[in-house]
């Protein structure tokens, strides 16, 4: 392994290769050690010194340091966009498989409305946090409404109480100790994004509301986000693109239909982990057995909140949605993909939050842009992945 050192005394195309064997040229300099954005300055040697003796001693915790960080650069920086609530939703195992996954980098966790208002997504991701190890990652709570979609008789007698004002449960253990930021969740993304142009992945596991937020707030957000992983949608041109909470809606886009629209608009470099993919999936009883086998505070919080179920259902089993989207950003190769167009219904009728997709545009969707639409699973090779990550020891 290689590792370049910028000369800090010299120009900017003036570097020092060292290799990990410590050898380095004869010369006398001092040395300053860079990482890429959004990565900081990892630290600087200011002392003059002479390498052929003093160098590799001096710069041996600084090199295990900068090739620890280099480890760090290899991972991919995201943001986690999430309508979270506790096991059994997908939300929280999507969690636990970015979480335990050293390819990610989870800058921070923004909550919205969906499954339960934005007042549990917070509360819920924050005590997740704290049973996963990793209190230090930032929670910014974001919109508990949708953009337009107001809560109707159909959808209060539907899944999800995304328009719910009560107070949140008690998760699993108690209330979390840490708190969420003040600073709101569009401000973090369109912070972070900015002071990291082309460098930030979103991860969006429920409604949209947060993301067309920021791309409304900022005129260039969408211009510099790296890409964005959504979860949501339903393809009735491929195999298995039925809704889930109307005919043909998918609930994340049912949700906040304009929210869907405005985002898939924007021309931000999209991968839609649709109903499609999810239908490729089933997490029965013995996928669970496999997964609790081995003893850590995941396991046991999914055998705490799965285990009394399939007691009560063996046969009893759930698609896995959140945790694909999340699974395919680790390796791409888990999923088939498709170039399609995709565009969303804002008119308010039978077809309200429905999403369409086609190989071109067509009338009506000239604004509609080209994405890669998942429609096929390596369904093997993702439970591979997803047992053995949450089964790895935690911090």
């Amino acid at each position: 392994m290689l590792i370049v050192i910028q000369n800090a005394l010299a120009g900017d195309d003036d570097r020092l290769v060292i290799d990990m064997a410590g050898t380095v040229p004869a010369n006398r300099m001092a040395v300053q050690f860079h990482c890429c954005a959004p990565y900081p300055i990892l630290g600087r040697l200011t002392h003059s010194i002479d390498e052929r003796n003093a160098m590799p001693k001096l710069l041996f915790p600084l090199i295990l340091g900068l090739s620890m960080t280099a480890q760090a650069q290899d991972s991919i920086p995201i943001i986690f966009d999430t309508d979270f609530v506790m096991p059994p939703q997908d939300d929280s195992m999507a969690l636990m498989l970015a979480l335990q996954s050293p390819e990610l980098e989870i800058l921070g966790i923004t909550t919205v409305m969906g499954n339960d208002s934005v007042e549990r997504a917070t509360s819920d991701v924050l005590r997740m946090l704290e049973i996963a190890r990793q209190p230090a990652i930032p929670v910014y709570v974001g919109a508990n409404l949708p953009l337009v979609h107001e809560p109707s008789e159909f959808a209060r007698a539907s899944y999800g109480n995304w328009y719910s004002d009560e107070a949140p449960p008690v998760p699993s253990g108690g209330y979390a100790n840490i708190q969420a930021e003040e600073e709101s969740a569009v401000s973090f993304l369109v912070r972070t994004v900015m002071d990291n142009p082309g460098e930030v992945t979103l991860v969006a596991i429920g409604p949209l509301t947060n993301i067309a937020q920021a791309i409304r707030a900022e005129a260039d957000f969408a211009a510099n986000v790296k890409q964005l992983i959504i979860m949501g949608g339903a393809i009735a041109s491929l195999a298995d693109g039925a809704g889930n909470i109307t005919p043909n809606a998918e609930f994340n886009f049912w949700v906040d239909p304009e929210a869907a629209y405005t985002t898939l608009r924007s021309g931000i470099p999209i991968e839609l982990s649709p109903l499609n993919v999810s239908r490729k999936s089933v997490l029965n009883k013995a996928w669970y057995d496999r997964i609790v086998a081995v003893d850590n505070p995941l396991t046991a919080l999914l055998r705490e909140t799965l285990g009394e179920r399939f007691e009560r259902q063996p046969e009893r089993s759930w698609f896995m949605y959140d945790q694909i989207a999340v699974a395919s950003l680790i390796d791409p190769s888990l999923v088939t993909t498709a170039a399609m167009y995709v565009d969303v219904n804002i008119d308010h009728g039978i077809s309200y939050g429905v999403s369409v997709g086609g190989s071109d545009r067509w009338p009506g969707a000239e604004g509609a842009m080209q994405m890669n639409v998942q429609h096929d699973l390596d369904w093997p090779k993702f439970m591979a992945l997803f047992v053995e990550r949450v089964q790895r020891p935690l911090p």
